[in-house]
């Protein structure tokens, strides 16, 4: 029965990382609910750990412990948002032990035919690798000053769980690099117009756009505060941005507080909607498309932009993707 119990706290954990954040407002209205559960998840586990647990169980759980000692430090500091932290921590800590300690554990042989049935992404994150050093050529021709570090550091981490057979964990990892490069495009592709000063403030207006989109998704998220104020400071600073070079700038700012809230998810699917803009408009200069047609493509580049404001990332990629097809033929 105690296993069931932690089990459930667990996968509660587990959701609040993911982003379903159900018990969000509970937790912000009292936050020590924080403490209770991750202090009750520490009692479980105390309990069936023994001197049978191996090595590594153990320093694990006192790493866990720390995270729950600090934890209820942070909520005496009245520091709700570093408890919240800690709190996840703990609980992702707890969880992986529990999964290490279940009844139901496979054995190694069953561990490593489980791992030979998940594909390994080796050839995505080689193609990835080709196509950031493409990015570092053409930044450095433009001189944009792009700090490719971070995504570097992403490809060691990367090869290293493929290394260690982390497939699932290479796949994530792989996949923040390509969220990252979708921005770092956009800012190589503005540097490159900057004299045109007409253009960087027709891209500006584009990234406006999308960037309103963002910010309504991120209210309707339920983010706090703090958060939806840095996100329409930084609005405003671009709005207002004339320059090219300032345009640039307060471009990088969004792209820094974006990713520092991990509120890049959606940047691929607004970056094939500015092609498909611009597949609409050169269609529309061009006896390739009626004029009844292009009117039904336009409405369905607003509902997928609809569609992208409210979060329904999955029901906006079908739509793209069945419209960009569309254009496709057209063209041909």
């Amino acid at each position: 029965m105690k296993k069931i119990i932690l089990f459930v706290l667990l996968i509660l954990a587990s959701s609040m990382i993911l982003g379903s954040m159900t018990n969000t407002a509970q937790a912000e209205t009292d936050p020590l609910i924080l403490l209770k559960i991750s202090k009750y998840a520490q009692k479980q586990l105390e309990s069936q750990i023994n001197q049978d647990s191996s090595d590594k169980i153990k320093q694990h759980f006192k790493e866990g412990i720390q995270q729950v000692n600090a934890l209820e430090k942070s909520l005496k500091n009245n520091d709700t948002d570093s408890a919240k932290q800690y709190f996840l921590s703990a609980m992702k800590i707890f969880k992986e032990i529990y999964q290490q300690l279940t009844d139901t554990q496979p054995s190694q042989t069953e561990i490593t035919t489980l791992k030979d049935t998940v594909e390994d992404p080796s050839a995505d994150l080689f193609r990835m690798q080709d196509y950031v050093n493409n990015l570092k050529i053409i930044a450095k021709k433009y001189n944009t000053s792009i700090d490719f570090s971070k995504i570097d550091s992403l490809f060691l981490t990367a090869k290293k769980q493929i290394t260690d057979k982390q497939f699932d964990d290479a796949l994530q990892t792989i996949n923040k690099i390509k969220q990252i490069t979708v921005d770092f495009n956009n800012i190589i592709r503005l540097q490159a117009s900057k004299q045109e000063q007409s253009t960087a403030k027709e891209y500006a207006q584009k990234y406006l756009e999308q960037f309103d989109r963002l910010i309504t998704n991120a209210k309707n998220q339920g983010l706090s505060e703090d958060i939806i104020q840095q996100l329409e400071t930084a609005r405003e600073n671009l709005s207002s941005a004339k320059d090219p070079h300032e345009i640039i700038k307060q471009i990088r700012i969004i792209i820094s507080i974006k990713q520092q809230f991990e509120l890049t998810k959606n940047d691929q699917l607004e970056s094939k909607v500015m092609q498909v803009e611009k597949i609409l408009f050169k269609l529309s200069n061009s006896d390739k498309l009626s004029q009844i047609n292009l009117e039904d493509a336009n409405k369905t580049l607003q509902t997928i932009k609809h569609h992208l404001t409210e979060g329904e990332f999955d029901t906006a990629n079908e739509l793209l993707q069945s419209l960009t097809t569309l254009l496709e033929q057209f063209r041909n």
